[in-house]
Formats: structure tokens, sequence, C-alpha cells
């Protein structure tokens, strides 16, 4: 897409709409395999792997841009196929080193780094792109693959599949996480592995329908937020990069304080965990219901600013979620969290799709009820997630989580 402002590669909008979604098929090709692969292999060693290949092919991209325009398809392919095993192995690895009691602080951290990446990397990509010092935007995938690298090296070095295993770590604090932790030594068995059970369990379908929601708020707002400001706010260039950013910021300061606080809750027995996940769910899924809805109908051309507390309420309610059925996905079944976070992540892909679909054809149509429609299906799907997880979710340890086939 930056090429289309330097004018060097002559692609058609079809063809760069299709370079812009490959590694979107890449991974929808390994998502059914993921799971499953990071609960029997080594985790922090599939990562590694995986990291080098995209680096690898990262720095890559501009000789192959320039080698021929299906060799970059490939090579975005490939890193799709790569990326998909991503978030279950962080899951699984999530899984064996940190207790119940602090999983949904853990996880509201290290997921606030997909709000840096949305709000930062793009920020600094259109600054490299202008920068004559550094030849345009080659560089950004010089720099971007460079960096993944020398983060592998530190990763390689410092990270290890389970405490036992780590030299980093303390013989104190060893024997501590193995006694706090429920994560299984014994790999699972694929022949045993309880699929009729997972598949019918209800609090794995408020996870799978959470994911949905969230996936697809996600999905609408970082494609077509800067969309719709333009078209229905008229706003200029410069803010528009403001109010896009507004709500991943606003997420990362609420996350840092809705993780720990649920934990400690729990912790001190105010409530149960998962009366906990379920406060912060509805928080997440009603709020943000409510905000794209007020999104939807409150800012106009006339009234452009009242967009911008509407966003930053967005963000920060939405950080719930996180600390909700994200929570769940990390203990329901520890033995399982790879393939759990691989089905999650696939609902989350699918809702992708419909939101794009769904704006797609409604451009089409031409209707004057395009962002309303948009948003409100949204809202809609939140509000029913929330609702699901609230009487459904759960945080507790499922009785299949173990392998076993029948109900005891």
């Amino acid at each position: 897409i930056l090429c289309i402002f330097q004018g060097t590669l002559a692609w058609t909008p079809s063809q760069q709409s299709f370079l812009l979604s490959s590694s979107f098929y890449g991974s929808f090709v390994t998502i059914f395999v993921s799971g499953a692969v990071i609960d029997q292999f080594s985790p922090s060693k599939i990562l590694t792997a995986g990291l080098i290949v995209s680096a690898i092919l990262t720095i890559a991209a501009p000789f192959l841009a320039e080698l021929s325009y299906e060799a970059l398809v490939a090579s975005r392919i490939i890193i799709g196929m790569a990326e998909s095993f991503i978030v279950p192995g962080m899951n699984m690895l999530a899984t064996r080193w940190f207790p119940t009691s602090e999983k949904t602080t853990l996880a509201a951290f290290y997921t606030s780094g997909l709000q840096f990446a949305a709000g930062g990397a793009s920020l600094l990509a259109a600054q490299i792109c202008r920068s004559t010092t550094l030849q345009g935007w080659p560089s950004i995938f010089y720099i971007f693959g460079a960096v993944t690298l020398v983060f592998v090296v530190v990763w390689f070095i410092f990270v290890n599949d389970r405490p036992s295993a780590s030299r980093w770590t303390s013989e104190a604090e060893k024997k501590y996480l193995e006694e706090h932790i429920t994560a299984h030594k014994k790999k699972p068995s694929i022949r045993t592995s309880p699929w009729r059970a997972l598949a019918t369990s209800i609090p794995v379908h408020s996870i799978f329908f959470c994911s949905f929601a969230f996936g697809f708020s996600t999905s609408t707002m970082q494609a077509y937020l800067p969309t719709y400001l333009r078209e229905q706010l008229a706003l200029p260039v410069d803010k528009i990069g403001l109010y896009t950013l507004a709500p991943f910021v606003a997420q990362i300061l609420a996350k840092s304080i809705c993780g720990p606080l649920t934990d400690y809750v729990a912790r001190k027995g105010i409530t149960s965990l998962t009366t906990a996940t379920k406060i912060a769910q509805s928080l997440g899924s009603f709020g943000a219901s409510g905000a794209l809805l007020a999104f939807a109908y409150f800012p106009t051309c006339s009234n452009p600013g009242s967009a911008l507390p509407i966003l930053i309420i967005y963000g920060s309610v939405y950080a719930g979620g996180v600390c909700g059925f994200f929570t769940s996905l990390l203990t329901i079944a520890p033995k399982y969290t790879g393939t759990l976070s691989a089905l999650s992540q696939l609902f989350s892909m699918l809702a992708s799709i419909a939101s794009s679909t769904l704006v797609t054809t409604l451009t089409s149509m031409e209707t004057a009820h395009k962002w309303p429609i948009i948003f409100g299906t949204a809202a809609l799907l939140q509000a029913g997630a929330g609702a699901h997880y609230l009487f459904c979710g759960s945080t507790e340890k499922q009785y299949w989580s173990d392998g076993a086939r029948e109900k005891a």
C-alpha cells in the first residue's frame, strides 16, 4: 500500500487488496492445526521458527516486490501461515508459566502489544516512508525485519517452555510455580482428546462467541475507522490519525488497571475469579456496545469533536474483554490451551471476514445508513456475547480438561 504513494509498482487496486489480505489466507490454512501442534510440541521453539521465517521474508519483501507480484504474495501467505502459531504458542506459555491468580494481569500485559503494534507501527512506518535519509518504503521492511531478528535472539536466550527448564529462574521460584501452576507436563494425546466434550462445552461456546464479537469490532475499527472519520465527519488527515490512535492508547491504560484489579479481588476472596471476569466482561461487552451505538449516531459533520471522547470511552471499556473471556481461555483447560486458542482465533478471523463482507456489501448498495448498520451490528454482537458470558462463562477448570472422554 505504501507503493501507491511512491508510484514504483504498477499494481491494480484488486492486486493491492489481495496482497494485503494474503497473510490472512495463509493463517486460515494453518489455523486448523496450529493449536494441536502447540499442544504436542515445544511452543517456544515453534514461535522462534515462526518469527525467523517472518523476519527473513519481511526483510526480503522489497526484493520480492521488484522480482514479481506473485513472489511477494507467496511470501505473505507463508508469513500468515507462521503467524497462526503465535497466539496459541503465547497462550500455552502463559498457562505453563503463571498461576491462575496472575493470569488476568498477564493477559492484560502481553496483549497490550497488539495495541502498541496497531497504533505505533503505522505511525513509525509513515515517518520512515517520508524519510529521504532512509530512502523510503523499503526501509520499513528492513527495519521491522531486523528488529524481529534481534527479538528472536533475546527470546531464544531467555525463554523456555517450562520454569523447570529455565536457568534464569531461581529454585525457590521454580518450586512455587510447580506448586501453583495447573498445566500438565504430559503431552495430550490427539486420539484421546475430548473433542466431543470440548465442542459441546457451554463455557467454550462463550469464549468463541466473545472472540467473534470482539474480532468483529476490532476488525471494523482498525480497518474502517479512518474511512468513517473521513467520509462521515470530514476530518482532516492530522485529526484522523489522532482519533484513530485514541482508542488504542485508552485500551492500554485501561488494561493496566483492569487486569491487576480483577486478579486482586479474586485473590483476596472478595469474589471468585469467575465472578470477577464476568464483571469485567460485562463492562467490556455492554460498555463497548453502548459506545459503538453512540459513535454511530452522535458525531456529525457539524460536531465531529464528539467522536473523540466516545472513542476514548470505547477503548477503555473494551479492555474488559481481556480480563473476561481471554482469562477463561487460559484457565478452563490448561492442557488444551493451544487448541482452544487456535479455535478462538479462527472465530476472530471469521468475524474479520464478516465485517469486511458487510462493509463491502453496504458500500456497493450505496445505502444512506451504511455506518449505523455497521456499528449497530458490532454493538449487537457485543451485547449478545456479554449476555452469553454473563450466564454461561467460567474460569473453572472443566472436567474434560484432563483428557477424559466421558464425565466421571
